[in-house]
């Protein structure tokens, strides 16, 4: 049911955010669409309380509430951050403009913001898996997945940290 929800959350996003892009660009009804992509992430919201209230009735946490964790804690942190980058990828394809390159240190530069972003989105996703751990009594058996979660995502991160500032040791070279 859960993983259900978290689906249907999930492309509820992706057609707000869609219909918000259609109305501001192709409708030219800019403050329409800015409403339309405000009210894009509210599905998390139904995620987050349906995945509680499963954890506190004496439910077992399962790889819905891992994803949703996730992904709420994604929207949270860096989710205003891809709206902007998705508005201006919109508004470049539009109007026809190349997207701007960006090399050497600037580049590094932003893979270094990119990851202090996901370390957000890390502290958010490990205090939501640890409330829901707290709502299974601590109970291992019900929140193994939610364990499981914290060690993945911490995994995760760990990759990335290598991934993104491997560009600051070697940084890419400008592109004639």
């Amino acid at each position: 049911m859960l993983l259900t929800l978290v689906i249907g959350s999930e492309v509820g996003f992706v057609v707000l955010l869609l219909a918000g892009l259609v109305v501001r660009y192709l409708l030219k009804m800019p403050r329409a669409g800015a409403v339309l992509l405000v009210l894009s992430p509210l599905g998390y919201v139904v995620v987050l309380v349906a995945g509680a209230i499963d954890l506190a009735r004496g439910g077992t946490a399962d790889i819905a509430h891992v994803l949703g964790a996730i992904i709420i804690g994604i929207v949270v942190v860096s989710g205003r951050h891809h709206l902007h980058t998705m508005d201006g990828w919109v508004r470049r394809k539009l109007a026809r403009e190349p997207k701007p390159r960006v090399s050497g240190w600037e580049h590094a530069r932003q893979q270094r913001s990119g990851f202090y972003r996901r370390v957000g989105e890390w502290i958010v996703v490990i205090a939501l898996l640890g409330g829901g751990y707290a709502l299974t009594g601590f109970d291992p058996v019900r929140g193994a997945q939610l364990l499981g979660g914290m060690g993945l995502w911490t995994i995760v991160l760990g990759i990335d940290f290598f991934w993104s500032f491997s560009y600051t040791l070697f940084p890419s070279s400008s592109k004639s």
